[in-house]
Parts: C-alpha cells; structure tokens; sequence
C-alpha cells in the first residue's frame, strides 16, 4: 500500500531466506530478483528459488566449501537467527551495491583502510585499453559495509531503485540502518562481500537506466581473499572478470541456446576466460605461472553448487579449468605480443566449453 507500512509482523515458515523475502515484500522481492538476474547476481549462498533441475549434480565432483566460505563462516558464528535474516535481506536487495552506486563518492578508496586502492585502480586502467570495446564510459565504485548503516543512501535505494513511497523507503531505510549500525555490523564484510559489474541499458526503471555503466567492488570480497592469503591478486582476478562482463555487453554475448542455470554457467564462465587472458597476457597484467596458480584459487574459491540455481556460476573445478585452458590460449599463441579480438577469444571459449563443464565426478 501507498501510505502504510508493510507488515512485518509475521514470519514466513521455512528457511531464513524466505524470512528475508518476507521482510522485504513480495514487490522489492520480485525487482530484486530480475534485476539480480539481468546483473548475474547471487540471491543469497542458501538460495532455493530454483526447482526445475538443469544439471544433475551427482555428475559432479563440487564442494559448497571453500577456503573463502569457511572464513565467512567463522565471521558470523556469533550472529542470531535475526541477524542472519537481515543480512540476507540486504543480500537479496543489493542494498550495499546499489546504496553504493549511488551515494559513494567516485574517488572512494578501496578496502577499510585504502589497502585496495592502488591494485584495483592500476588494474582497471589497464583491462580498459586492453580490450577491445568502447569502454571510456564505465566506471568503477567501491562497495563500503557501513553504507548499510547510512539512512539517506538506503532510502534512495528503496526511492529510486525499487519505487516504493516516501513512506516505505523511510521505514526500510530505518529497519535496516538500526541493525547495520550496531558495531559488529557496520564495517562486517558478509555485507560487501561480492563485486559485479552494472550496465543500465534496457532496464524499465529510469533511474536504474540513467545510471552509468560500471563495476562495483565490495571491501568483503577482498577482504576474504586477503584472510586467506590471496591478497595479492584477488582485486585483479575479480576486477578483471567484471570487465569481461562489460565486454560480453558490449559485444552482445548474453544470447546462446542454452537456457536457464547452464547460460549463466556459459556467461560466467566467459568472463573468467576473459580475466585469465589478461592476467595472463604480457600486454595485459602480465602474471607468470606462479601468481596464475594462485588466481586460479581466486575463481575456485567462488564457484559454487547450486546446480539448479539460475546464477549458478560453475562449480569450482569448472571455474579452474578455465583459467588454466585461457592460460594454454596465451602461452600457446604464435605471436605472444598479439591479443585475441574478444569476439575472436569468445569463439574459442564457445568451442572449449563442452570440455570446460565436463561432468568430473569420480575422475
């Protein structure tokens, strides 16, 4: 309703994610969703939307357990039932990704203390004149927990990006600022753990439409790939496979045959093609063997199991693979100073895919 606050006083039964959903409401839920899916973003790491099955998991070897999970893990293992809802509130809503389109300052720095900045800005500079796509319009934002704690961002989001009224976008603005301001929450990195990259074209919402293509990299991500000894090339491997999300715009590489979790599977995949060939090439970051092993952890550790999930994003032997194969793709080519058209390099990885999601279980 236009002028009263939704009720939240009942609780769905079932899992904590549809407690989230029914904290949000049926109408922020369904936006979230298509516009998750449009950005090949992730519902949430206990997602159950999907129920039709599009890849039978008993074919492959897959772990919901990584290094990268299990710290998270270990980061809320004091948090309440309540807690974790509204976490997955703000996860299924994008609160801090979109609180951060908006409202973060374009020469924000990256990480709590800037720890970030010089790495990811070094890098997209380069992956921009690497590619090439017309890319002087993307930019790039940094994803900071504490916006969850800022009640003139979080209004905006609900305002703008989910057109809910003055009223509505006041009282989720103040439901979620009051939880995230408490101090464990306020810089916690379960709340910007996650990056993507953003295009507005086509969308219905003008104000979802007017805003600038762009990538958003969220503290958590690489604050856990930090935790966990990857520091040192988790902002280049992630940023990296944002922008070949931006190439697959530009070069209108969404549509294949393939439907439902296996075309996201296809996408996502592409773009980590894309990241290890510049990571990889002497014209782009230049990596040698030793530091691709380690980004190669980088996209296995983000790979995950939800096979009928429609963001699935390959498991983590498939993420792996792939790397290694768009390292054989730079080390084998002829003229080692040449880069590959991307439509060119997307051809071979089209090819190479059946090989890529081979089903690998008891191998």
């Amino acid at each position: 309703m236009e002028n009263s606050s939704p009720d939240r006083s009942r609780r769905e039964p079932g899992s904590l994610l549809e407690q989230a959903r029914a904290m949000l409401g049926p109408e922020i839920v369904a936006t979230a969703t298509a516009n998750a899916q449009r950005l090949g973003l992730e519902e949430a790491p206990a997602s159950t939307a999907a129920i039709l099955k599009a890849i039978d998991p008993e074919d492959y070897a897959c772990s919901p357990n990584t290094p990268l999970t299990d710290w998270v893990a270990g980061t809320i293992a004091d948090w309440t039932t309540l807690d974790k809802i509204f976490a997955l509130g703000a996860t299924l809503s994008n609160l801090a990704g979109y609180g951060s389109m908006i409202a973060t300052p374009a020469n924000s720095p990256y990480g709590l203390n800037g720890e970030f900045t010089t790495a990811v800005t070094h890098t997209f500079r380069d992956v921009k004149t690497f590619w090439d796509i017309q890319s002087g319009d993307i930019r790039i934002k940094p994803m900071h927990s504490a916006i969850l704690a800022d009640r003139s961002a979080l209004y905006r989001v609900f305002r703008t990006i989910y057109n809910r009224s003055d009223f509505d976008s006041t009282y989720f603005a103040n439901l979620y600022a009051s939880w995230a301001e408490q101090p464990k929450f306020r810089n916690h990195p379960l709340l910007s753990l996650n990056a993507y990259a953003f295009t507005g074209v086509g969308d219905p919402n003008p104000a979802v439409a007017a805003l600038p293509d762009q990538i958003v990299m969220g503290d958590g991500i690489l604050q856990a790939y930090q935790a966990i000894g990857l520091g040192d090339v988790a902002p280049q491997a992630i940023l990296s496979h944002e922008f070949g999300h931006h190439v697959q715009y530009e070069d209108g590489l969404f549509a294949s045959d393939l439907t439902g979790p296996e075309a996201t599977r296809r996408t996502e995949l592409m773009a980590d093609g894309f990241g290890a060939y510049f990571l990889s090439h002497s014209r782009g970051a230049s990596m040698q063997w030793k530091r691709v092993r380690l980004f190669d952890q980088v996209f296995y550790g983000i790979g995950d199991c939800n096979f009928a999930d429609p963001g699935h994003h390959g498991t983590p032997n498939q993420r792996l693979r792939t790397v290694e194969w768009a390292y054989s793709v730079v080390t084998g080519a002829p003229n080692q100073g040449q880069i590959l058209p991307s439509l060119t390099f997307a051809g071979l990885f089209d090819a190479k895919l059946p090989d890529l999601v081979a089903p690998d279980a008891g191998s």
